[in-house]
């Protein structure tokens, strides 16, 4: 997750490195539209569909809350 953030999204190289508990959207590494790539990513490459309703902050605010947001996807 931190590599294609790293790679595909992150505006700016001055950012990096980002950590699992970087503020990506507090920081600005994430806006709208890049959260927008991010969700088609998880859907194409994790099979994971997100919902309108689950873009919010407390799902997409740091690396390591992708991936807990993912996980509890995966498990249900």
């Amino acid at each position: 997750m931190i590599d294609y953030i790293s790679k595909e999204l992150v505006p700016s190289q001055d950012v990096l490195p980002i950590k699992p508990d970087t503020k990506l959207l507090e920081s600005g590494i994430l806006d709208s539209l890049s959260i927008l790539r991010l969700t088609i990513f998880l859907k194409e490459k994790l099979g994971v569909q997100v919902d309108s309703d689950e873009v919010v902050s407390e799902n997409f605010d740091t690396v390591d809350a992708i991936c807990r947001f993912v996980q509890e996807k995966k498990s249900t």
